[in-house]
């Protein structure tokens, strides 16, 4: 997937393509609804590409500063990883900042979306452009009209109800719901990180653990012990086969820690980690993180979340997207 950097000067490009416009924080059922709505408008067109353009910082968090929104659910790495999987093209990567906010809906089309060699938009219904967000499908649509670029709404995706938006990931990952999110986001959340060197204490307790040091500004699920799946990275950022074991999320309470942490113990794993990515997907939450009288209570509880883990694994058809 070719990336092309936009900012305040628009760029322009002579690849036809179906373009894709949003934010894109999740890349949720929704954003793949629209993605494959656009890929079978690139099948009947020879020589187009399928285009997203997206937007980064999170327009909530420039303009208002929204808490949490400086974090994402697919940091840029993670989220060219998703768009390359459902088949995207190029990605047009748009930095957000008060400036850009400040075009107006219509020169936002006539400067920007007209550079561009666009056969085809296509857009989810609530989708909002220009100063003030006063842009909406009809004004879209209306703009470019006289040029003759179809513009492709597409409703979005119910669930239990309620549309599908990475809002309502977010609150389900505050409140530690994991599978709630990943019923939305249409996969398990996933973070990466280094493994680091730690106190080493889970190894003298009987379950040696991966330290993390993520490696992006991720939203995190909420502070606990999840059951997961791991892959390492090679050089190329290729994942492994799929590990699986348990993960604690918190500041470890029981040892009197001051520092969040991610820890990550691996079944039936014995191997150097050090200095290698893992790729860890959340699967299940089993507890929240809590203080415990010694550490062989710990050892013992411990020894229960493993065991509730495997119940979890052995129990469900996993699909682990690598």
């Amino acid at each position: 997937m070719k990336v092309i950097e936009v900012g305040l000067v628009p760029v322009a490009d002579t690849t036809r393509v179906v373009l894709v416009i949003g934010k894109f924080d999740g890349i949720h059922l929704g954003h793949q609804k629209i993605l494959s709505a656009a890929k079978q408008s690139v099948s009947s067109m020879e020589g187009a590409e399928l285009a997203v353009m997206s937007f980064w910082p999170h327009p909530a968090y420039v303009l208002r500063g929204k808490p949490g929104y400086d974090r994402a659910l697919t940091p840029f790495a993670e989220k060219c990883r998703q768009l390359v999987s459902l088949g995207v093209n190029r990605l047009y990567r748009v930095r957000f900042t008060r400036e850009f906010a400040a075009i107006t809906a219509e020169d936002f089309v006539r400067n920007y979306l007209s550079a561009l060699a666009v056969n085809e938009i296509v857009v989810g219904a609530d989708f909002r452009f220009g100063n003030g967000g006063v842009g909406d499908v009809p004004l879209l649509s209306r703009l470019l009209r006289e040029s003759g670029v179809p513009v492709n709404v597409i409703p979005p995706v119910i669930n239990h109800g309620e549309k599908v938006s990475s809002s309502e990931i977010r609150s389900y990952l505050a409140t530690g719901k994991i599978e709630a999110a990943n019923s939305l986001l249409g996969r398990p959340y996933v973070i990466s990180g280094m493994v680091v060197h730690g106190d080493a204490r889970g190894r003298t307790i009987g379950f040696p653990t991966a330290n993390l040091h993520l490696s992006d500004d991720y939203v995190l699920p909420d502070g606990g012990v999840y059951a997961v799946a791991a892959s390492v990275l090679d050089e190329g950022g290729n994942p492994g086969p799929s590990l699986y074991g348990v993960l604690n999320s918190g500041t470890r309470p029981t040892v009197d820690g001051n520092e969040f942490r991610m820890e990550v113990h691996l079944f039936d794993f014995d191997g150097d980690l050090y200095g290698r990515t893992l790729r860890v997907s959340f699967l299940h939450r089993i507890r929240d993180e809590r203080k415990f009288e010694s550490l062989d209570v710990l050892r013992s509880q411990i020894g229960e979340d493993v065991r509730e883990a495997r119940r979890f694994l052995q129990k469900e058809s996993l699909w682990i997207s690598n």
